[in-house]
């Protein structure tokens, strides 16, 4: 009797422990930093007077990470100082993030909204003719160079539905390793953005300029996609 009581008692520890604990097959992995910035450095370039309007703009940039959405989606996260309630400024804050996937320039570009140049943007090929680019939308490009006006002229191989979250001030941006043509075991490396750094946040209309007062972040470490 007290064998079979000991057996019962083991048996319901185990069953314990296996709904306490999740699965590592199921558990989500913590998204890796690969870079920082400090909190009010919006702007120091034109006049550090000008940081608090980072905030109000939500283009304080104080961390980059990535992490993987599922087994075929990346999430590159943007951490900002603070978000406005809304989530976003509309038309107005552009968001970019430049990086290497195995050796081949990828730039992520995009605002909370961007009729502007999302519907028809020729400098990327997409128009004519005029599209609908939807809410939150970022362009996936490549193949990146200036022309003899120094406008940025890129191939957009894709184009994907950010999260602007206000209560923890992060745009989470979902990218399908087809677009990006990485596979498992590549690699995310840092890339290098026209405004300095990988990631540049900085008011904007249809183009933005380097005189405006804006926020960069360096990335400093290599994501690996996970081969299982």
């Amino acid at each position: 009797m007290k064998g079979k009581r000991l057996v019962t008692l083991a048996l319901t520890a185990v069953l314990a422990a296996a709904f306490a604990l999740p699965s590592s097959a199921t558990a989500a992995k913590k998204p890796l930093v690969v870079g920082t910035d400090p909190a009010g450095d919006w702007g120091q370039a034109v006049d550090p007077t000008l940081a608090p309007a980072g905030d109000a703009l939500g283009q304080d940039l104080v961390e980059a990470s990535i992490a993987m959405a599922d087994k075929t989606t990346v999430n590159f996260i943007i951490t900002l100082a603070s978000l406005p309630p809304t989530g976003g400024i509309p038309e107005g804050s552009r968001y970019t993030w430049d990086m290497n996937v195995d050796g081949n320039f990828l730039e992520l570009d995009g605002k909370f909204t961007n009729y502007t140049r999302g519907a028809c943007d020729p400098t990327s090929g997409q128009c004519p003719p005029p599209r609908d680019p939807g809410m939150q939308p970022f362009m996936v490009r490549t193949n990146c160079e200036a022309n003899e006006a120094n406008v940025t002229i890129c191939e957009e191989v894709g184009i994907v539905q950010a999260t602007f979250d206000a209560a923890s001030a992060t745009i989470t941006i979902p990218v399908p390793m087809e677009l990006m043509n990485a596979k498992p075991g590549s690699k995310i490396q840092p890339g290098t953005n026209i405004f300095g750094g990988s990631i540049s946040t900085n008011p904007s209309a249809f183009v933005s300029s380097s005189g405006a007062p804006l926020d960069t972040l360096t990335v400093i470490k290599t994501f690996k996609i996970p081969k299982k």
